[in-house]
């Protein structure tokens, strides 16, 4: 889940999905209270901004993915769902994409 504010990932977490929610942030102090939730693994973003959006969002997936198979959380051709939204800023989730990890 690419979250800026980190209520998609406390939404989705509230249905207690049987996975690990990751929540790719670009900011210090959500990055901090995602930890307060149960199922939730967030993951601070630490680069700047693309002024293109789309590969933007890009960016954040691969590096959430690569942190994901570092870590032990996803597994080579497993299919993992990324929730996201169609422009930059708080209230525009509406895009769910399922990924093979590679």
């Amino acid at each position: 889940c690419l979250t800026t504010t980190g209520k998609s990932a406390t939404m989705i977490a509230k249905y207690r999905p049987s996975c690990v929610t990751l929540a790719v942030t670009g900011d210090r102090q959500t990055a901090r209270s995602l930890h307060l939730y149960r199922g939730i693994l967030p993951i601070y973003f630490p680069y700047h901004r693309d002024a293109d959006w789309r590969k933007d969002v890009d960016k954040w997936i691969e590096y959430a993915m690569a942190l994901g198979k570092k870590s032990n959380v996803f597994r080579e051709n497993q299919l993992i769902v990324c929730i996201t939204g169609y422009r930059p800023g708080a209230g525009y989730t509406n895009t769910m994409r399922v990924i093979p990890v590679e």
